[in-house]
């Protein structure tokens, strides 16, 4: 069966497909191991980012055996593990982006001089499953190409707009997206001298960073501008946020929902906890590069300062008169 439609794969064979991602969560899709795929792996990616036939030119195309889910898996493998090595040499060598090691096979990417830039610094958290550093979706990636399923848009808007960048590598290592969160805010963003701090969170990632905000409120309160949650999976009510860390959110925070309604467009929801609007799309991979542009338009509305309110005073008719009077004689 050819996958065309990539959003759609789960509700196709739901059983299936379950057991075949519950075996793909095993594998190590950047693993440094001798792999013979990256000389036999039959596509490569082109200039402009799209997946091709080294021979024929042909788009990439995914073969998913019901009959043989060994062999599902293998090609699953190897292509997250050629998605992974070609856009980590991306982020290495077009972005000139850094290697931050963390704990023992776990680490990040971050712009050079991250920690010292004193402006805005930027955090990327990705859904949970495969997908490494720089990779918001592997299917999106190898069906649509890395505009799409990357996350290289993102660095080059956060580029024009002069703000440091750390990529979240929660995936990697073997450990609780929410260890690896948690790890990155101790180690990385707490310590750096940014003004401002903008998180982007797909998927778990959102419940990544709301554990986060229920360990280290005061600091995470302290420190962060504005999150966008993108399709997230976190709770406000079944997280223990407290009173306190909803308000924040509420303010400080909108949630992308998957919606049949045009991007943007208000979604309301009595339980949502802050601003909820349409995503604009109903495919949970496309979200982050379908939102971008609002993302980004949000984040700089929280920069703008706030006008100060014009204290409201009644006008009798006596303070009208008085006022014509003195008006007349100027």
């Amino acid at each position: 069966m050819s996958i065309s439609n990539t959003c759609h794969m789960i509700t196709d064979h739901p059983s299936a497909v379950s057991n075949y991602i519950r075996s793909c969560m095993m594998l190590e899709c950047s693993d440094s191991s001798p792999n013979p795929m990256q000389s036999d792996f039959p596509y490569s990616f082109s200039e402009d980012g799209h997946l091709r036939h080294r021979a024929t030119s042909e788009p990439y195309e995914f073969t998913f055996r019901l009959d043989d889910v060994r062999e599902t898996d293998r090609q699953h493998h190897n292509l997250c593990h050629y998605i992974t090595q070609h856009v980590y040499e991306l982020l290495e060598k077009k972005f000139h982006l850094l290697r931050e090691h963390l704990e023992e096979d776990s680490f990040v990417f971050m712009s050079p001089g991250a920690l010292d830039h004193s402006g805005s610094l930027l955090v990327l958290i990705q859904d949970w499953g495969t997908v490494r550093s720089g990779v918001w979706s592997w299917k999106l990636s190898a069906h649509e190409g890395l505009e799409r399923g990357g996350q290289m848009p993102y660095l080059r808007r956060a580029a024009q707009e002069s703000c440091a960048v750390i990529i979240m590598n929660p995936n990697e290592g073997g450990k609780t997206l929410e260890h690896h969160v948690h790890l990155v805010w101790e180690r990385l963003v707490s310590r750096s001298s940014a003004e401002h701090v903008f998180v982007v969170a797909h998927g778990y990632g959102g419940l990544a960073f709301v554990d986060l905000l229920c360990r280290e409120r005061d600091e995470v309160e302290r420190r962060v501008k504005a999150v966008a949650f993108l399709d997230s999976s976190h709770s406000l009510w079944h997280q223990p946020l407290g009173k306190a860390g909803r308000d924040w959110l509420k303010s400080h925070s909108r949630i992308w929902i998957l919606s049949a309604k045009p991007l943007n467009r208000s979604v309301g929801s009595l339980k949502a906890g802050c601003p909820q609007i349409s995503a604009g799309t109903q495919c949970h991979d496309s979200v982050p590069a379908v939102c971008m542009e609002s993302v980004f338009r949000f984040f700089s509305k929280t920069l703008k300062p706030k006008p100060t309110p014009t204290p409201f005073e009644i006008v009798t008719r006596s303070k009208s008169r008085a006022h014509d009077e003195n008006h007349n004689l100027v």
